[in-house]
């Protein structure tokens, strides 16, 4: 009985232990404080804003994309940093010159803080500041270019799916200054610039 006995609780062990193994969740550990973070692509559909040649002169196209990469989470806080692109096309020469395209890069920091939290269930808010660029080009050649600084804000979910695997969506609101350094558009037109775009992705946790 003793030998049965023994057997029985050895075996029920490790059936657990072979379970959570397998278990899908978010959380990645059960450390509550401090936890690795995850790479996250994302596809992007952004609007360009106010009182500048990029929303008066361009149109956004379609889709962009977005790569960010969380370093890791210290209580509700995560912290990472990311790079935004998305290109547009001359609607109005008149405005603008005549550069086909403009593409708009974006390198950011980011500090997030997780409102919500479940097993697979995620969401919360981001606030952060980058650099971007904006290149002007016709047929293939760079015409102007001038950067700006960048503030940045937004909501974002994520559901996981997988051990390492989940979807994310969210929408971020980015509005720049004036640091111009060159470009033959009219200065009339280099107001502050406002983009949101909602985005919807596919991230991979460190393990």
């Amino acid at each position: 009985m003793i030998l049965i006995s023994f057997w029985a609780d050895y075996t029920f062990a490790q059936h657990k232990t072979d379970f959570n193994r397998d278990e899908v969740t978010i959380r990645k550990n059960d450390n509550d404080v401090f936890e690795l973070g995850y790479l996250d692509f994302r596809i992007i559909s952004p609007t360009a804003l106010g009182n500048h040649f990029l929303s008066e002169a361009y149109e956004q196209d379609a889709a962009g994309f977005e790569l960010y990469m969380n370093i890791y989470k210290i209580y509700n806080f995560r912290i990472g940093f990311g790079l935004s692109r998305f290109g547009s096309s001359l609607t109005d020469a008149s405005l603008a010159g005549n550069f086909e395209k403009v593409n708009y890069r974006s390198y950011y920091v980011q500090v997030s803080y997780v409102v919500y939290q479940t097993n697979l269930f995620e969401t919360g808010l981001n606030l952060g500041y980058g650099i971007n660029y904006f290149r002007q080009r016709t047929r293939d050649t760079r015409r102007g270019s001038y950067n700006t600084g960048e503030l940045r804000a937004g909501i974002y979910g994520r559901y996981q799916f997988g051990k390492n695997l989940g979807l994310s969506f969210g929408a971020n609101y980015l509005t720049t200054n004036k640091d111009i350094k060159s470009s033959n558009v009219g200065k009339d037109l280099f107001g502050r610039t406002h983009v949101i775009y909602p985005y919807i992705g596919l991230y991979i946790n460190f393990e």
